[in-house]
């Protein structure tokens, strides 16, 4: 099985345009966590369609995507870091979980009472400026798919004009995005620029099916849909599921509780078991583990003084 994200251009349309498919990446988020058929695929659309966007992006951190709302689905995540490592997870609102169907879509899973909103994150990755992300959100009023939702996102919040194709099944999460680039005067850059190439790759595009996007590797599915435009082609690059979860940062997490709350939890539990939402690592720590976390932090805090 091999992931690939694939970059284009057209020259003539001065559009750039990305195709994803994800398998092995894929297949691990869901060994992770076990969701109903329509949530799974909600997340696998959201997976495809936010790495594709990372992968736009010229951003040094992670690009953290999000949409929260007031059905079934609290909220679904998809964290894409600038070597496309991805991680991904879905939390659900219990109480309405049994109106999940099969045949269940964004808005009955997040919009139920028009209260969905979809939320795209620029990391800042030193931690100290996290304050400072960027964040844009816009409401899924009218979205009714995720393809819907983040192209929309692109097109408001941006001012990106962006098309999305996204498919996913138990096997793969596959996307296709197309966006039109900025140009001044309204013209591109190419002397045989034609502003009607760009309706005319958008028509090539909206005949790709859901089997092609998940069956075929994503330089196929660009052949058979532009054969006769000749898009230039990036270099593949391969995303991969990575968490960047750690003992280290569950400790850090422990030490935010104060070193007395800290104490009283593992004295009444025997222990701290703090469980990854991502990958499903779980961390223990006894009660020699808690005292040395405070016994360290404050040694170092003795030798940062001196």
């Amino acid at each position: 099985m091999f992931d690939t994200l694939e970059h284009f251009y057209f020259p003539k349309a001065n559009a750039r345009g990305s195709a994803i498919r994800l398998q092995e990446t894929w297949q691990t988020i869901l060994e992770r966590r076990a969701y109903p058929e329509p949530v799974q695929r909600l997340l696998g659309e959201m997976t495809a369609g936010a790495a594709m966007l990372a992968g736009s992006i010229t951003f040094n951190g992670p690009v953290l995507l999000e949409i929260a709302g007031d059905g079934p689905v609290r909220l679904a995540m998809v964290e894409v870091k600038p070597d496309l490592g991805i991680r991904a997870v879905v939390r659900l609102n219990e109480s309405e979980a049994d109106k999940i169907r099969p045949d269940s879509d964004l808005n009955s899973l997040v919009n139920a009472h028009g209260k969905g909103r979809c939320a795209l994150t620029l990391v800042q990755p030193d931690p100290s400026l996290r304050s400072q992300s960027y964040q844009g959100i816009v409401d899924l009023a009218g979205s009714k798919t995720v393809a819907e939702a983040l192209s929309a996102y692109m097109t408001q919040s941006e001012q990106v004009e962006t098309r999305m194709w996204l498919s996913s099944d138990a096997t793969a999460a596959s996307g296709l995005m197309l966006q039109k680039v900025a140009a001044e005067g309204g013209k591109g850059t190419d002397p045989d620029f034609d502003p009607e190439d760009w309706n005319r790759v958008q028509k090539l595009a909206e005949t790709v099916t859901p089997d092609e996007q998940l069956k075929l590797e994503p330089r196929e599915v660009l052949k058979r849909l532009f054969w006769q435009e000749n898009p230039q082609m990036g270099t593949p690059k391969a995303p991969k599921f990575e968490c960047g979860c750690s003992r280290d940062r569950v400790g850090g997490m422990i030490r935010a509780l104060g070193e007395e709350d800290a104490l009283a939890l593992v004295e009444e539990q025997g222990k701290i078991e703090v469980t990854c939402e991502f990958c499903g690592k779980t961390y223990a720590f006894d009660p020699i583990d808690v005292h040395q976390l405070f016994d360290e932090h404050a040694a170092k805090g003795t030798e940062t003084r001196h």
